[in-house]
């Protein structure tokens, strides 16, 4: 791509100005129906049981499996194991609109994650309020963010992500390790917010746009009360400044992120989050759109 074809689907001063504001952002529609076909297409070989790489290891990260019954299904490092999902992840226009929010000259792939959401009132289906910084201890940047990307139309009613607007920008989010915690009001009760109102925003897009939300953004999803499966990709991004740097849980241990086993080690012994094998450059500076 040129940067002419790039530039008007590239956030504004405004558009940027908002994300730091709020901690999210919505994009225009920055992939056409063919990425999504091919994207679906690679899901559903995924889903039944073609892989064109493995990983170097075999548990530890998520990895539904059809045995595992129709459940929120939850496969981590996609990209790594599938051709058309490593095509979308490495689409530029993704890193290109990531850098610009993130104010980053480089935006490697972190790692991706998807998630289906079957159509179902249970309350199993639900995604706690968490932040992904809560997750990521291990890496230094705090600039660090997340591309959502739904291969059919969201809404609330679908169960789509939801963002809790600004919250990245309150205290001990980092917390909120809370996933898996289906109790939506009573984690509601935890915020700081500072007196802020705990505002709800439900994502609801169309295939080809993408949400992006900061690291710290509070967020998580309701059941999918329509008659469709919710399927979407979260693709998790870092900027050039982000490293490994040791975290101790509160029993002392040093917390272990899977991109530890992953990636390569850096001359000192730590996990290189700068492995090309496993954290991709998706754009950088001087690229089409920069």
């Amino acid at each position: 791509m040129t940067v002419s074809e790039l530039d008007h689907l590239l956030p504004t001063d405004e558009d940027v100005a908002f994300y730091r504001e709020h901690g999210w952002y919505v994009s225009q529609k920055l992939l056409d129906e063919e990425a999504i076909e091919d994207a679906l297409y690679g899901i559903d070989r995924f889903y039944a049981g073609e892989r064109d790489r493995t990983l170097p290891i075999r548990r530890g990260y998520l990895d539904w499996k059809p045995e595992d019954g129709d459940v929120l299904r939850q496969n981590d490092y996609i990209s790594l194991q599938n051709d058309e999902i490593r095509e979308l992840v490495s689409n530029p226009i993704i890193g290109a609109v990531a850098a610009r929010l993130a104010g980053a000259t480089t935006i490697r792939l972190f790692h991706d994650q998807l998630i289906y959401k079957p159509p179902s009132d249970d309350v199993a289906t639900t995604v706690g309020w968490h932040s992904d910084r809560s997750y990521w201890k291990t890496c230094t940047s705090e600039r660090m963010l997340t591309a959502w990307v739904p291969f059919v139309p969201v809404s609330e009613a679908s169960g789509t992500l939801t963002m809790i607007d600004g919250s990245h920008r309150w205290p001990n989010v980092e917390a909120f390790d809370t996933f898996n915690d289906r109790d939506m009001r009573g984690l509601e009760a935890q915020f700081e917010s500072d007196g802020e109102p705990v505002v709800r925003v439900p994502m609801e897009l169309e295939p080809g746009q993408v949400s992006f939300h900061h690291c710290r953004m509070l967020h998580g999803s309701l059941p999918n009360r329509s008659r469709n499966p919710r399927i979407a990709l979260a693709i998790h991004m870092a900027d050039e400044t982000n490293a490994y740097q040791r975290h101790l849980d509160e029993s002392g241990n040093p917390i272990l992120h899977v991109n530890d086993v992953l990636c390569r080690s850096r001359p000192d012994g730590a996990p290189d989050y700068g492995d090309p094998d496993i954290c991709p450059v998706l754009w950088e500076s001087g690229e089409a759109g920069a």
